[in-house]
Order: C-alpha cells, then sequence, then structure tokens
C-alpha cells in the first residue's frame, strides 16, 4: 500500500509541474498600436519677396482627419495675429490621412510683416494649443535704382 500511495504521489506531482509548465508557455497576443505621427508642416516657399502678391504655400502631415488648423504669428507690433481662412485657398483641412495644402495670400498682411525678418507662425487646433510651428522668411523688396540722366551738351 505504501508503494501505491508513493507511486500515486509521484504521479500527482509530475502531472501538476506538466500542467504548470503548460499554463505558463501560453501565448498572449497583444495588440500593439504605432504610435500617433506628430503633427508637422513645411513651406514650400520658405523665403518670400514681401510685396502685394506674397504667397506662402504650405502643407502638413500627421494631423487629425477634419482637425481644425489654425495659424497664428507675432506681427512687427508684436501682437499675435491669425491668418484668416479669406486669406487661405483652399482651406487647411486634413483628409483622411491627416495631409493638408493651403497657400496663405501674405499680401493681405503686408502692414503687419516687415521685409529681411523671419516670422514663426504657430499651427495650432481649435483652442489655440500649438501643435507645431514653421518659420518664414520674408525679403524686402528690391530697391528700385534710378537712372541719371546726363546733362545734355
Amino acid at each position: 500500500m505504501k508503494k501505491r500511495g508513493l507511486g500515486l504521489l509521484v504521479v500527482v506531482c509530475v502531472v501538476g509541474l506538466m500542467l504548470g509548465a503548460c499554463a505558463g508557455t501560453k501565448e498572449e497576443v497583444k495588440e500593439v498600436k504605432a504610435p500617433k505621427a506628430a503633427a508637422s508642416v513645411f513651406v514650400t516657399t520658405p523665403s518670400v519677396e514681401l510685396s502685394k502678391t506674397s504667397k506662402v504655400v504650405l502643407y502638413g502631415t500627421g494631423f487629425a482627419p477634419k482637425q481644425e488648423v489654425l495659424f497664428v504669428f507675432k506681427d512687427t507690433g508684436g501682437v499675435l495675429t491669425v491668418i484668416s481662412n479669406d486669406a487661405l485657398a483652399p482651406a487647411p483641412v486634413p483628409n483622411a490621412a491627416g495631409a493638408w495644402v493651403t497657400t496663405w495670400d501674405a499680401g493681405q498682411y503686408l502692414s503687419l510683416l516687415k521685409g529681411d525678418d523671419t516670422i514663426v507662425i504657430d499651427v495650432t487646433d481649435s483652442n489655440y494649443k500649438t501643435l507645431t510651428q514653421v518659420p518664414v522668411r520674408f525679403n524686402a523688396p528690391p530697391k528700385k535704382v534710378e537712372k541719371k540722366e546726363e546733362p545734355k551738351k
């Protein structure tokens, strides 16, 4: 009887160890999500001659689809100025991939900008939380050279 009890105890221990070992090897499948890309904005015309016809082309990636995108810059007086949608064509509305393209008619802001200066445009959400920033350089228009007339002889 002792041999039988000892044999049964050994079998129970071996089976228990095997079950415990098998339970620990069960693979857990976890979904791994890629981190959300940070919003980025690029200027295809980073250096612009300041004039009534100045245009700045901007495009962005990494935004939420249909997210409201606003542009804010500090003007020559130090005042924060929001670029209105009237000066942007088309309105910067991110598509399903989070990308948008727009052209800013900077000539409408001529009195608020100065030549030979770099401004930083804050790209914000509808609550004016800065998502990213992008610099734009405005160059003064070339000075006109007046021709001096030669004295008549």
